[in-house]
């Protein structure tokens, strides 16, 4: 498998999210993205749901069963995967251009490709 997942405690995610070099964070008021050392301060409680990515490892914070939960997504091998780029809208253009997300392939029974799994992987 390209990619492995190992759960995280939610108060251990927190602390180790300015490990990772961007940050996605939906709170319930605002919507942050851009380098995590260059974010505003981020306000746990509202908090609904956070990605904090570099290249090779995302970390996901979310919501399951009213209660928050966190996984860690990295790279495994070089399996096969696909990188694709989708443009920002103005309202994100400080951070960049182009969001990176990284899709990892593999093959069912009949040898058809499908995505195992979606991460983020950086910013352009």
């Amino acid at each position: 498998m390209g990619y492995s997942v190992q759960k995280v405690a939610y108060e251990e995610a927190q602390r180790r999210a300015a490990e990772y070099e961007y940050a996605l964070v939906y709170e319930i008021s605002e919507l942050l993205l851009g380098r995590t050392d260059s974010l505003p301060q981020i306000h746990w409680e509202e908090c609904m749901e956070a990605r904090f990515f570099s290249e090779n490892r995302e970390l996901h914070l979310y919501e399951r069963n009213g209660q928050m939960e966190a996984v860690e997504i990295s790279d495994a091998d070089e399996e096969e995967s696909v990188v694709k780029r989708y443009a920002l809208g103005a309202k994100f253009r400080s951070a960049g251009r182009f969001l990176k997300v990284k899709e990892y392939i593999r093959y069912d029974e009949d040898g058809q490709a499908c995505v195992a799994l979606t991460r983020l992987c950086g910013i352009e």
